[in-house]
């Protein structure tokens, strides 16, 4: 339990740096327009995903994306 006290304030770094790392690799040996479209896509589905588990409809979705470009 000590440890993870210790290693606390640093998660967010630790996590963005693995990140990091991990795009890197792709970076390396899948190129760069292919990392770049398993990001994009990585991110959509997470937002897919986060939308199904919030019970959100596609209407306030939109909604909420219009009043951010409104701005």
């Amino acid at each position: 339990m000590k440890k993870r006290m210790t290693i606390a304030p640093y998660r967010n770094q630790i996590i963005c740096t693995g990140l990091a790392v991990l795009i890197a690799i792709l970076f390396m040996t899948i190129g760069f327009w292919k990392t770049v479209l398993l990001v994009a896509l990585t991110g959509i589905g997470y937002f897919i995903g986060k939308t199904q588990d919030e019970n959100r409809s596609i209407s306030s979705i939109l909604a909420t994306i219009q009043a951010f470009f409104e701005r």
